[in-house]
């Protein structure tokens, strides 16, 4: 039993290592994307020795169905790829292709759904493997692993557990597809589908008036990828990379610091009179604990605001 796998992100790298390590590895193909991460996978197996098949947008069905043809492997597992894949070649291994989709299906179809699971305040992400249909993050589910989001992990902490978790899920379904242990193909249940687009500028902005602890995912979400969630202070651009709500409560405007105290604590008032603190923030000038902002000078009822429209989020 050989496959042929297509990869585009080092979310996709730990699998893609123990597939190898099993000698059941065919082939690799990367899109010819130009992005640094893709690049970087190229660099990777190329120095391995297992110089990869590059994929060009425009051919890829004629390039995909040649490459299967060649290689003949048992199916096309994908681990994680930006295009859509022509339906027109997905019937051509013998198991198809196999998607491995770093979130639970069929709630956070979509490119990036990371960010939505921690925004949500989800208790759990998951690796699952999925049959390919013509539309996407569509077709019957044959692995699904739960990976627990803990309380302070980030989007970068979560994508690395996400990466290594993979790594079970896929020899799960390697024993499957061998008949050594069970393989369901649990159709996805469309009444419960919903597809999240890739995060955009509006969705890292910070609005004020939010509880504090929804505003605490977001920023938690928003961590590194785009260092962080967004707000203004003074006018400048600011950026909050790590921020806990706190117990007590307040009354006063959101966006209100309601305590500086230099090199300790900065808190923020938030919706339904909750307080946000500052842990670690980002200005022009560098990042900075919340102690180290309060005491550049910032007062009790200084309020901090929230990003213009015209601002852009830095690329994912």
């Amino acid at each position: 039993m050989r496959f042929a796998v297509i990869i585009s992100s080092l979310l996709g790298w730990p699998l893609l290592q123990d597939l190898v390590a099993q000698g059941v590895v065919a082939g690799v193909a990367v899109p010819a994307s130009g992005r640094p991460e893709t690049e970087q996978l190229e660099q990777l197996l190329t120095q391995a020795g297992a110089a990869p098949r590059r994929l060009v947008r425009a051919t890829l069905g004629p390039d995909l169905a040649e490459w299967v043809a060649a290689l003949q492997p048992t199916a096309v597992l994908v681990l994680t790829f930006p295009w859509r894949i022509p339906a027109s070649v997905l019937g051509l291994p013998p198991q198809g292709f196999i998607n491995f989709h770093f979130a639970a299906l069929p709630g956070y179809r979509g490119p990036e759904p990371t960010f939505w699971q921690l925004r949500n305040g989800e208790p759990a992400g998951a690796v699952t493997a999925h049959r390919m249909a013509a539309d996407l993050d569509t077709g019957p589910v044959l692995v699904a692993l739960p990976v627990p989001i803990g309380p302070h992990d980030t989007h970068g902490i979560h994508r690395a557990q996400l990466a290594l978790a993979a790594v079970p899920a896929g020899r799960q379904l390697l024993a499957g597809l061998r008949g050594e242990t069970p393989l369901p193909e649990q159709p996805q249940d469309e009444a419960t589908a919903r597809y999240w687009p890739r995060a955009g500028l509006a969705d890292v902005c910070i609005a004020w008036q939010e509880p504090a602890e929804a505003i605490g995912r977001q920023v938690r979400a928003a961590n590194p990828w785009n260092r962080g969630a967004l707000a203004t202070l003074r006018g400048q651009e600011l950026r909050v990379l790590a921020a806990t709500p706190r117990p007590e409560t307040v009354v006063a405007a959101p966006g209100t610091i309601v305590l500086a105290t230099p090199g300790q604590a900065l808190l923020v008032a938030c919706g339904e009179g909750s307080v946000l603190q500052l842990d670690i923030v980002c200005l022009d000038e560098g990042y900075f604990t919340g102690g180290q902002l309060a005491g550049m000078g910032l007062q009790v009822g200084e309020p901090l605001g929230e990003l213009a429209g015209q601002l852009r989020a830095a690329p994912a």
